[in-house]
């Protein structure tokens, strides 16, 4: 599951093998309770991790009345089947029965496809609470890894 994930962001050109942030894509087991997968014929093809604002989920940046979601990877073979929209859907439909009013998610800036669907299901950019999980010269580029947020 780890692997697929990072193997969805290197081939998307969101990141090199080399770069740090590749290490919090492979720590799954630290979110693995939170994390939902989409298997095709026993092959985990899709996974996103759901963050509930509980204080123990991997959420970033929910508040109290936000549901967030994070670290959505579809295998490369499977980019188009609709898998993504699916675990979006499941995320939140689980957002809605713990009462949040809102869904939260960030996505890495050069992502052009994801934000592309996240604008078709009808999430529009926080510009005021974009952020970076690494620092400056954290990846093989030296450039830091730059996430918007969309609500």
């Amino acid at each position: 599951m780890s692997e697929m994930c990072v193997a969805a962001y290197v081939a998307g050109d969101h990141l090199k093998e080399g770069d740090a942030y590749t290490a919090t894509l492979r720590g799954v087991g630290s979110r693995v309770e939170y994390t939902l997968v989409a298997p095709i014929d026993g092959e985990i093809v899709g996974t996103i991790c759901h963050c509930p604002p509980d204080g123990l989920s991997p959420a970033a940046l929910a508040g109290p009345d936000e549901y967030e979601f994070r670290f959505l990877a579809i295998a490369p073979g499977a980019w188009g089947a609709g898998i993504g929209s699916a675990l979006v859907a499941d995320c939140e439909a689980q957002a809605i029965a713990s009462g949040a009013r809102y869904m939260l998610l960030s996505v890495i800036d050069s992502n052009e496809r994801a934000i592309n669907l996240y604008e078709r299901l009808g999430y529009a950019r926080l510009p005021e609470r974009e952020w970076s999980p690494t620092p400056a010269g954290d990846s093989t580029s030296g450039a830091s890894i730059r996430l918007l947020v969309m609500r």
